[in-house]
């Protein structure tokens, strides 16, 4: 066996067991593999390979991700948009996947589910801080302004 064959098979193997664990984009791939060492052409042809083989789809990994990330810690439109680029997913998936997570998933319910939940946690407090730590807490989930001040607003209405 030639030492370019060895070297590629290294390569797939070495993507293929980063694959086992999580999905990942192609970028994702890409860096670790370089990371590895291998060369632009070994990565090329490796990466070449995966996507053939469907082991390798970003609008796929995008949908599991905003999918995955809703179920067990939701995030808002502005995260989710930060998470996908950091993993090096074309702005036009992203968009098209946060169109799809918008027709799943109503916003403003989760986040008032959510912010219902941490109120209550926050009942000692005295209420505009609790309030405030409330508003904190959604915007760094990702939430939008406008669906944070509904939501404070719809809290406000329940508990006086």
């Amino acid at each position: 066996m030639r030492s370019d064959d060895r070297i590629l098979r290294r390569a797939r193997n070495n993507a293929y067991s980063l694959l086992r664990s999580r999905p990942r984009s192609e970028a994702e791939i890409r860096a670790r593999l370089k990371l590895k060492g291998y060369g632009p052409s070994v990565i090329e042809d490796t990466v070449g390979f995966l996507k053939r083989c469907g082991e390798i789809d970003d609008a796929k990994f995008a949908r599991l991700w905003v999918e995955s990330r809703m179920r067990f810690n939701p995030m808002g439109k502005m995260v989710l948009r930060r998470e996908l680029k950091e993993k090096g997913i074309s702005d036009s998936i992203i968009e098209a996947t946060l169109a799809e997570k918008d027709a799943d998933y109503d916003e403003y319910k989760v986040a008032f589910s959510m912010a219902k939940e941490k109120f209550g946690r926050l009942a000692k407090i005295e209420s505009k801080k609790a309030l405030k730590r409330l508003h904190d807490f959604l915007a760094r989930r990702g939430f939008a302004y406008d669906i944070i001040q509904r939501i404070i607003d719809g809290i406000i209405d329940e508990n006086g």
